[in-house]
């Protein structure tokens, strides 16, 4: 058997370092490539959830969305909408939660925006639900479309 010089065992130290370390992160590669696939498939896509009047008192509706922008950033789009349209009545806004609540006639929806990422937000309506509202007639639902859509966002109700 030949001997090996300190460098030859270096080498051979290294290549095997290096080689453990790769097949450690191979398995790794895959799992944040299909998370960024998840994550695009449901940034966009509406949820909603709506429980109808049932004791005379008027019932809650709900929708969420994720959207890729930034949380601040949506925030400020909401409050800039919500302090320029003449038909509501903005009654609270928190920056700091980035929440926002806004009045119309007898009605009150209150937005907030969560950060998942830095380019990446989590958008909550909630509201009291009208009447006859399903989820394809929901104000809140209408709302998160018309927010998607000045936004330049691509939205959809799943």
């Amino acid at each position: 058997m030949k001997k090996q010089t300190k460098g030859a065992r270096a080498m051979v130290l290294l290549a095997t370092t290096l080689t453990g370390l790769f097949a450690t992160l191979l398995p790794l590669l895959p799992a944040e490539a299909q998370a960024v696939f998840v994550a695009r498939k449901v940034i966009g896509r509406v949820h909603h959830q709506l429980e109808s009047e049932q004791t005379g008192k008027p019932g809650y509706d709900v929708a969420t969305v994720l959207l890729d922008a930034p949380a601040d950033r949506l925030y400020l789009f909401l409050l800039d909408h919500a302090r320029k349209n003449k038909a509501v009545r903005v009654t609270m806004e928190d920056a700091g939660a980035r929440r926002l609540q806004i009045h119309e006639g007898d009605r009150s929806v209150t937005f907030s925006v969560v950060p998942v990422t830095d380019h990446v937000s989590h958008l909550m309506i909630a509201g009291t639900a009208g009447r006859n509202e399903s989820s394809t007639t929901s104000m809140v639902v209408g709302i998160v479309l018309r927010v998607c859509k000045e936004m330049n966002k691509e939205c959809s109700l799943g």
